[in-house]
């Protein structure tokens, strides 16, 4: 005789250790929350630190200042032909 889905799934987990018990219950956590998944979906980058944004910006800076540039007018044009806007 088959074991059911939740038979199987029960079986499974009583052979777990703890902390892969834990595991399996934060997963669950997550798939489950409607609010994890929303934050997700609408922001869909990391934060960046404070370090990370002025390093960001420096390394912007250096570039400008090595000319290494794309014109506003061209670079809108690239992201219109690229996505058809």
């Amino acid at each position: 005789m088959e074991m059911s889905t939740y038979e199987a799934t029960v079986s499974m987990i009583r052979d777990l250790p703890d902390n892969e018990l834990l595991l399996v219950k934060e997963f669950i956590k997550r798939i489950t929350s409607k609010d994890e998944i929303r934050k997700e979906m609408y922001n869909p980058y990391k934060p960046l630190t404070r370090e990370e944004v002025i390093e960001q910006l420096a390394i912007a800076k250096k570039h400008s200042d090595e000319g290494r540039v794309m014109e506003g007018h061209r670079a809108s044009a690239n992201i219109r032909e690229k996505y058809g806007l």
